[in-house]
């Protein structure tokens, strides 16, 4: 398949075998952008002029020429709007390139379009209220997922080959999950992050790519990983021979037969699976059995409902330390008229933060990562579990009650507590489709989402995700080309002519 796919390294290929210049795939490009952008709203700026100044920096690397859009979220490019999805920064333009955006160029990506997020990142969809709804590929009736919705549509669309995208909490498994692609969250540091961002949303937070291609991930990997010697979080390097010989198709240990954990139970005890979720892990379950992998089924190995918790009060610290400055400057304290409800929420939850609930949460997220080592990983090799909990949601669904929303636009009035407890009953809505996504976050751990089902009910894919234990990777990726090389991958409709 990945012979014939029309994926990144595809278009690398032509611009180096002198089938297209990097001028006519911009071009193509832009003219896919026209063509397909009003049906799903995914790429909300492009500047063609820009990215034609920018080919004369790109040209060597491997991807060199190959047009890739940016998320509109902490992947800034000098010139281009750096909005962040707000109304709050609409007229907002990059005076610098982020430290992940310098390395893609250094890889021979050229930066073209940027592509919508919700506001800050803060949700499973996308539906700012600066760019509006990004709507699903496979049904336009449903969203394509969050926060990298917009890079998800582009992508599966057939816009762009292959798209940048961040994951602070499932934001680049998710819409893998929903739009039917493959989506690697690295391990906490892989991935250049630089200073000012080393410990965004304290690590919880890390940059990639989604693609439709094996290939085009372990090439992605290969380009982009890094050791930043003045981060607080490191990595070392993965094997460039080994991730070499994953983008010609090949894996590094072939007849390796892995011990892998499954788990068709829910991380969070009030949310359930769909029959949907379950499915999609069965089948996954017996396509590996019949690879001659050993396949265990086992309970989830926490609970994690208070990790939840600690998340939030971590987003309502970040949010506080993201705007206060924007405060000091302007003289005064936001409003829900300068920002959405979530947003002003998790701001003023931040104003009433003890310290020690930071703290606390920091040590419940390392002491979830030494549960997954003792439980888990001591046992297996990987662990299995759907990357959702349910296909998409319907684009208007009401994912946060008008009940909710009242308390939210009075949140000053309540203590921290209070505040968390009405955070949490805001999200929870959301949270029954994507209950697993934020725990690898908190972890550090690597966590892959692979497109192996498509709901027979709805006609809307629901991927696998593969977890790993810190710097498995190439695990993680060889695993994922079994499914490949076995046709198991469903891309979306583009990718399959």
């Amino acid at each position: 398949m990945t012979n014939k796919i029309k994926d990144a390294t595809y278009w690398a290929d032509k611009i180096r075998h002198n089938e297209i210049t990097p001028e006519a795939l911009l071009k193509l490009t832009e003219e896919k952008i026209e063509l397909l952008n009003p049906k799903y709203n995914a790429v909300i700026a492009y500047d063609r002029k820009k990215a034609l100044a920018d080919l004369e920096k790109t040209k060597s690397g491997f991807f060199a020429g190959v047009p890739f859009p940016l998320k509109m979220l902490g992947q800034s490019h000098a010139g281009l709007p750096d909005t962040s999805s707000s109304l709050l920064f609409k007229d907002s333009v990059a005076r610098t390139d982020s430290n992940y955006v310098s390395k893609l160029m250094e890889a021979g990506l050229t930066p073209f379009g940027q592509t919508a997020a919700p506001e800050f990142g803060f949700k499973n969809i996308t539906d700012s209220k600066l760019y509006g709804d990004t709507r699903n590929v496979w049904n336009q009736d449903y969203y394509s997922g969050g926060s990298s919705g917009g890079a998800a549509s582009a992508v599966a669309s057939g816009m762009f080959s292959m798209a940048g995208a961040s994951d602070g909490g499932g934001s680049i498994r998710i819409p893998a999950s929903f739009s039917g692609l493959i989506g690697l969250k690295m391990t906490r540091g892989r991935m250049p992050q630089g200073p000012g961002a080393y410990r965004s949303w304290q690590g919880a937070s890390i940059s990639g790519s989604l693609t439709v291609s094996v290939r085009d991930t372990a090439r992605f990997v290969m380009a982009m990983q890094v050791v930043q010697e003045a981060a607080p979080y490191q990595t070392p390097l993965l094997d460039v021979q080994a991730l070499s010989a994953l983008t010609e198709g090949k894996s590094s240990e072939p007849d390796k037969r892995l011990k892998i954990a499954y788990s068709l139970a829910s991380p969070i005890d009030a949310i359930p699976l769909s029959a949907d979720a379950v499915n999609a892990v069965k089948k996954a379950v017996a396509f590996l059995e019949k690879q001659g992998h050993e396949l265990v089924e086992v309970a989830f190995p926490m609970n994690a409902r208070s990790l939840i918790q600690s998340y939030y009060e971590m987003n309502a610290a970040e949010t506080l330390a993201m705007l206060e400055p924007w405060e000091l400057v302007n003289g005064r304290q936001l409003t829900p008229g300068d920002v959405e409800l979530l947003t002003f929420a998790l701001l003023e939850a931040g104003r009433k933060a003890p310290v020690s609930s930071y703290i606390n949460a920091l040590d419940q997220w390392d002491n979830a990562s030494a549960i997954f080592e003792e439980k888990i990983f001591s046992q297996y090799d990987l662990f299995l579990t759907p990357t959702t909990a349910k296909t998409a949601p319907k684009i208007g669904e009401q994912l946060v009650s008008a009940d909710t929303q009242e308390k939210m636009y009075q949140i000053k009035k309540y203590d921290f507590a209070e505040q968390i407890r009405i955070i949490e009953t805001a999200f929870e809505r959301s949270l029954a489709y994507t209950p697993y996504n934020f725990i690898s976050n908190l972890t550090g751990q690597p966590a892959l989402s692979l497109p192996v089902y498509v709901s027979e009910e709805s006609n809307l894919p629901l991927g696998i995700q593969l977890w790993g234990r810190k710097n498995s990777e190439l695990e993680l990726l060889s695993l994922a080309l079994e499914f490949e090389n076995e046709g198991q991958l469903i891309l979306p409709e583009y990718y399959q002519k």
